[in-house]
């Protein structure tokens, strides 16, 4: 039994694996918005709600959906990356429809997001932000970041119930349905309550309690 709660410490890693990726309604309805939304080739699209709702998550699930058909660019780490964004947008050929997942968006500059905008402005490129509420907040309170935002895609936070659903269905694609039948309806209302509907914070409680 030891071994298994230790490869249930190792499912809640705070990582995105789409090996144990578990379609929340919330989730799922953000998804089908976001590709809605790009295949209008809108210019500019945020994902905005609160930390560890799914933001990466969807935007890993939505890359790995359109990579095979479509000119799709995946950043997990602007801050990084940035340079080399704005150098590879500066070569884009206005002729194909190009898409730029851009997760963490908070970490970039205003500067950084005027400049995105110029190039989204210019050419066929479909910018996807995902920030946190607060971010998006002052970056709307500039008026041409106002009307230029074709969608805002907002996540709700997860139900006590998608909390027990994103629990037991990671235990059970690992393999581990023994651990996930130990888990009892109070232990749900406990982690429900302590987490506050977070998909993150729900895995690092559950790793914790794995780990002890």
């Amino acid at each position: 039994m030891e071994s298994s709660f230790k490869c249930a410490k190792e499912v809640f890693k705070d990582i995105v694996d789409l090996n144990l990726y578990v379609p929340l309604s919330n989730i799922e309805k953000t998804k089908k918005d976001l590709l809605s939304a790009i295949e209008q080739k809108d210019k500019m699209i945020f994902i905005s709600a609160e930390a560890g709702r799914g933001k990466s998550v969807i935007l890993k699930s939505v890359y790995e959906i359109l990579k095979n058909k479509n000119k799709v660019f995946f950043i997990s780490n602007p801050y990084l990356e940035i340079d080399s964004i704005l150098a590879l947008l500066k070569q884009l050929s206005l002729n194909e429809h190009q898409i730029f997942l851009i997760d963490e968006a908070q970490l970039l500059s205003a500067e950084t997001f005027e400049n995105l905008r110029i190039y989204a402005d210019r050419g066929n490129i479909t910018l996807v932000f995902a920030t946190h509420d607060t971010n998006l907040k002052e970056l709307l309170k500039k008026k041409h970041f106002k009307t230029r935002v074709n969608y805002i895609l907002t996540i709700q936070k997860a139900s006590r119930n998608d909390i027990e659903t994103f629990i037991k269905s990671k235990l059970i694609k690992a393999d581990l349905l023994e651990i996930s039948e130990m888990i009892t309806r109070r232990n749900y209302n406990l982690i429900y309550k302590y987490t506050k509907g977070s998909l993150r914070s729900t895995n690092q409680l559950m790793f914790i309690l794995f780990d002890i």
